[in-house]
């Protein structure tokens, strides 16, 4: 069985040649429009932060605003974007990737007008057996891609194999952590393993499930003070999204919490995060898109081996 990156690195194999608390908000017309597409890869120290929770209703909330979005679940074998939905995918990426179908089919319309691209439950493509589905599914996801305003990457845990292929290569790196001392050691490590990441503003961090807002912001002064002493490296909050019992009451009833209970604390800091995210100013960059720097530096990596 392969690791959770092996998948996604044959795409470049061919190209390196219940009641709602509150109505749902109206979206803020007075946020300007998108300049290009931003990716944003999240990732955290360990399991059991929120990570594809908060990935799936950040999306949801980006797309209120206006936004064009595409949720990419690169958790490969531990997928759960679909089941927090409410959906069942006829088929995935390890399909696309083994060539049973083409990413258009695989590709979901999730809630608020997401797009959204299963990940495989237990990767269970073979990488001999993979065929041309590689090279075909490179393309259909830059274009992909390119018709969006935000991509964002669920990757599971940032200590994993082939992650820190998958972080930099995107605008940014989202790093998920709760208040709790294990959380925040692992966040650490993942930083240490990210430091070489260049670039203002490319490290982030979410304080997920915290008690207050002050809680939430001495684990990121904490975080970020630690980083730049000890491993030479900025790293700026994002924001946080405090503790709420309504989301695991979404969870179980497997709808996003923003929409289940669109008035609850955590669907207020989620849009809260989302408008941030739209708010900062983002220069025209010359970066390639996200499948493209992707596989650049995939062919690099087999070229070097």
């Amino acid at each position: 069985m392969s690791d959770q990156a092996d998948g996604l690195r044959q795409l470049v194999q061919a190209r390196s040649g219940a009641t709602a608390l509150a109505d749902p908000p109206e979206p803020c017309r007075s946020l300007e429009a998108p300049v290009g597409t931003r990716s944003l890869v999240l990732t955290s120290g360990k399991g059991g932060v929120g990570t594809s929770n908060l990935a799936l209703n950040l999306a949801i909330a980006l797309g209120e605003y206006g936004r064009r979005v595409v949720l990419v679940d690169a958790d490969l074998g531990l997928a759960n974007i679909d089941l927090l939905c409410g959906l069942a995918p006829s088929s995935d990426l390890g399909d696309v990737l083994a060539g049973d179908c083409s990413l258009a089919d695989a590709v979901m319309s999730g809630p608020g007008e997401i797009r959204i691209v299963p990940g495989a439950h237990g990767m269970r493509t073979l990488l001999d057996v993979l065929g041309d589905g590689p090279a075909r599914l490179v393309a259909e996801l830059a274009e992909l891609e390119a018709g969006a305003d935000f991509l964002l990457v669920d990757a599971g845990s940032g200590l994993g194999p082939g992650i820190a292929t998958l972080a930099a290569a995107a605008e940014q790196v989202v790093i998920v952590t709760t208040p709790e001392p294990t959380s925040v050691a692992d966040a650490h490590a993942v930083i240490g393993r990210f430091r070489r990441l260049a670039g203002p503003s490319r490290l982030r961090t979410v304080i997920n499930q915290a008690v207050s807002a002050a809680e939430a912001q001495d684990v990121q002064s904490r975080l970020s003070a630690s980083s730049r002493q000890f491993l030479g490296t900025v790293v700026t909050g994002l924001g946080h999204v405090r503790s709420d019992p309504h989301v695991p009451q979404a969870v179980r009833m497997r709808r996003p919490f923003v929409l289940a209970y669109p008035g609850s604390i955590a669907s207020r800091g989620v849009r809260r995060l989302a408008r941030d995210l739209i708010e900062e100013h983002q220069p025209r960059s010359l970066r390639p898109g996200f499948f493209s720097a992707l596989a650049a530096r995939w062919a690099l990596s087999r070229v070097a081996r």
